[in-house]
């Protein structure tokens, strides 16, 4: 979001400083919509008014900033903005040296925009975690990090990301997302790309070319902050007495991370659409997790091991832009109010330009229900979103409701998971009630086709329900309700609704407590069912008999996959 200056400091005086003097008056060019975009503002991004009649069909023909590779690159390779390499962070720090402002940092400090295309584009997909932007307070006006307070956290971190020997547990090696990208496509040691405003934008005093690149770069930052496969770290820790400092300034400041506009607004943005384990808050790593690796480790691990899980945490769902208007103007500082109208249209253009987003990730981030409803406030902004990953959370039956209320209107989303799921020490989550309300949904809706309800306490009347639920579903195709607790009744429900269900083709009942009377009913069911191709119902306890029988209704199947 552009040099932290403009989002507020600690300095008491009133007086604008000259950063937010430029970007005041950037900011009502393109809010005005002064001008036509030119070519080079809609490659690199910026986050404008929208676009004029004339720019429309380049708009329509540009790729789009938040998930391209080229705009990130073409940030550095303008001069707009200079990519400091984790590896000289890292050694800054070792060697008890503070941050300077760009222009007085050594040309060994930044990556070349050569150097840094040849690695982005061997990283092939993987090219965001090559890309780190870093999210925090300035500490004094005229430097953000005085006494290196950002600089230790920040630089401890970055080793355990370019750890490239990794961490070793129950006999796996756990590895950063960066060094595992590095290993797979034999890049050597790892290295990343920083954006630090302070090091990356040009500082006061400018020279006329630095002043030009200055709002480019600051545009550009917001790419950076709110792209879908780039890196995120918030440092919202804050030195003992800054809140003092804060209150006792004339006008009063914002006294945390959290209450600061610019602040909130990088948080917001870096919030929108990225996957859960790319977005860290620094403040919530713990001893534990600096000691042993960056992570963010195996899908089925919920380690607190791993510095990635444990800093995406409590992650907030993506606000509306409604919402991000009235918080900045009832809730959050700046030093100059008339930032407020500005940056919540700044956020706005944003929040247009991701909700095209195909699918969204919020894997394993310790959601409750008051998450997921929140979520489904903004989820018909989505118009284009395909797949919608809840899994591992801490999702019960309301949050089941709300999005069951979602999927009756939904007509876009094919692929929902709500797998494990989990309430405290046990798989005590969405259970029978939120299965019912995930069955209403489908007796309606029209698109889902993949339903993954993997260990989330379901029993026979939750099974039951999904069952009755399959007799009318036209489209659904997948159902993964396994390491649940349906039993013989919620087996012989599902097998009355495979017996006239004509779409379903892949079925997960493993590990769901069905015996040899429930085996029986699903065996009779195969033999009336012929679209069902693939069906799990292993890990229960229907004993020599019931798997017989399965395996005799499906033996002359040729191509059927029984796992058994």
């Amino acid at each position: 979001m552009g040099s932290s200056n403009s989002k507020g400091s600690s300095s008491t005086s009133t007086e604008a400083t000259t950063i937010r003097a430029v970007l005041r008056r950037v900011l009502r060019r393109v809010l005005r919509g002064a001008r036509t975009p030119t070519s080079r503002d809609l490659l690199t991004g910026g986050l404008g008014g929208p676009p004029t009649a004339q720019s429309q069909t380049s708009v329509a023909n540009a790729p789009n900033p938040y998930f391209d590779v080229e705009t990130l690159l073409a940030s550095v390779g303008s001069g707009a903005i200079a990519a400091v390499k984790g590896t000289w962070l890292v050694g800054l720090h070792k060697r008890g040296g503070r941050l300077s402002r760009r222009q007085d940092l050594p040309p060994e400090a930044f990556w070349s925009a050569g150097e840094l295309r040849r690695v982005a584009l061997a990283l092939g997909d993987e090219f965001g975690v090559l890309f780190v932007a870093l999210s925090y307070r300035w500490l004094t006006k005229e430097h953000p990090d005085p006494d290196g307070f950002h600089l230790g956290i920040v630089a401890s971190v970055a080793e355990l990301y370019l750890n490239p020997r990794g961490w070793t547990k129950y006999g796996l090696d756990h590895y950063s997302q960066l060094t595992a990208a590095f290993k797979k496509h034999g890049l050597g040691l790892p290295e990343f790309a920083l954006f630090w405003d302070f090091a990356s934008l040009h500082q006061p005093p400018r020279t006329d070319a630095e002043a030009k690149l200055f709002p480019k770069g600051l545009q550009n930052s917001n790419v950076w902050y709110g792209h879908a496969q780039t890196v995120v770290w918030m440092q919202s820790e804050l030195p003992e007495g800054f809140a003092a400092r804060m209150r006792a300034s004339e006008p009063p400041l914002a006294e945390t991370y959290e209450d600061s506009g610019w602040c909130y607004v990088e948080a917001a943005i870096s919030a929108a659409i990225k996957p859960g384990f790319l977005r860290l808050d620094l403040a919530k790593r713990t001893e534990r997790a600096m000691a042993c690796a960056y992570g963010p480790g195996e899908p089925y691990e919920d380690d607190a091991s791993m510095l990635a899980r444990v800093c995406a945490r409590r992650r907030p769902p993506p606000p509306s832009p409604e919402t991000v208007r009235r918080l900045l103007q009832t809730e959050k500082r700046f030093t100059n109010s008339s930032d407020v109208s500005k940056v919540a249209d700044l956020y706005a253009t944003f929040f247009g330009k991701v909700t095209n987003v195909g699918e969204l990730k919020f894997e394993g981030l310790e959601w409750g229900d008051a998450d997921v409803v929140e979520l489904c406030e903004v989820l018909p902004r989505f118009a284009a979103l395909r797949t919608l990953d809840l899994s591992r959370n801490k999702i019960g039956p309301e949050g089941a409701s709300a999005l069951g209320e979602a999927l009756k209107v939904n007509a876009v989303v094919t692929t929902l998971d709500l797998g494990w799921n989990k309430i405290g020490d046990s798989w005590n989550s969405i259970g029978d009630n939120g299965a019912k309300a995930i069955a209403e949904a489908l007796k309606v809706n029209a698109v889902l086709t993949k339903l993954k309800l993997l260990g989330n306490n379901i029993g026979p009347e939750g099974a039951i329900a999904i069952a009755e639920a399959l007799k009318v579903n036209a489209v659904l195709t997948k159902l993964e309700l396994g390491y649940n607790s349906i039993g013989d009744d919620g087996a012989k429900a599902i097998a009355e609704a495979l017996k006239v269900n004509a779409v379903m083709t892949t079925l997960d009942l493993g590990g769901d407590n069905i015996g040899v009377e429930g085996a029986k009913a699903i065996a009779q069911a195969l033999k009336v069912n012929a679209v069902l191709t693939r069906l799990n119902i292993q890990v229960n306890n229907m004993g020599d008999a019931g798997k017989k029988a399965v395996q005799d209704a499906v033996k002359d199947r040729s191509g059927f996959v029984l796992e058994l």
